[in-house]
């Protein structure tokens, strides 16, 4: 058990170490009069900035679980991990349809809809990174 512990906890320092805080200089700047080349290199700086916001999430996503699944060794209680991880998939459904909405609002111009596709899904992301984050 105190080995499994102890790799628990070094993982999670080693994800810990890949936190928001370690990518603070990145960051995806699209200037006023952008030509085409700027424009697909903007969006792939925004490709970017959501695989490592999803890597964040999904550290705080395995750090409850963890808890979740320590919860319910002392109390027995097995709805709680299946409630969690039904908010997962919920919030996954939610991120997906309002971002096509957004991108939907701006077809046919392709371009800037997949621009606010990209920023609603970072922030939506972001948003629920901060909800996992607060205490149990």
């Amino acid at each position: 058990m105190t080995k499994n512990k102890y790799l628990f906890n070094s993982l999670w320092l080693l994800l810990l170490g890949m936190s928001p805080l370690s990518f603070a200089g990145d960051e995806c700047n699209l200037p006023a009069k952008a030509n085409l080349e700027t424009t697909k290199r903007y969006i792939q700086c925004l490709d970017t900035v959501i695989v490592k916001a999803k890597q964040v999430q999904n550290t705080w996503i395995m750090k409850r679980q963890y808890e979740l699944s320590k919860i319910e060794e002392e109390t027995g209680n097995t709805q709680v991990s299946l409630l969690f991880n039904r908010s997962i998939t919920d919030h996954e459904k939610y991120t997906d349809s309002s971002c096509q909405l957004r991108y939907m609002l701006q077809s046919p111009n392709a371009t800037q809809a997949a621009i606010n596709y990209k920023l609603c899904e970072i922030t939506l992301i972001n948003q629920f990174t901060n909800v996992l984050k607060a205490a149990l």
